[in-house]
């Protein structure tokens, strides 16, 4: 079972979502690792199934959840 089955998102929170992944992934180190951008993409997809609207706050969590993850 996929772990955001089920989940849908409107037009303004899909826009959300891409913002603050597309800066979150500007602030990582080179090279950029595949497995490091699903896993942004997959904090900012649950802050989001969470009720995270705020762009900045969102890309925040999502760092701080990649570098908890990789400690």
């Amino acid at each position: 079972m996929h772990v955001f089955q089920g989940s849908s998102f409107s037009p303004d929170i899909i826009a959300t979502m891409t913002q603050a992944f597309e800066e979150a992934v500007e602030t990582l180190p080179f090279p950029v690792g595949s497995s490091r951008v699903q896993a942004l993409a997959k904090n900012i997809i649950e802050l989001a199934s969470q009720g995270e609207r705020d762009p900045e706050r969102m890309k925040l969590l999502a760092l701080l959840a990649l570098k908890s993850a990789e400690i």
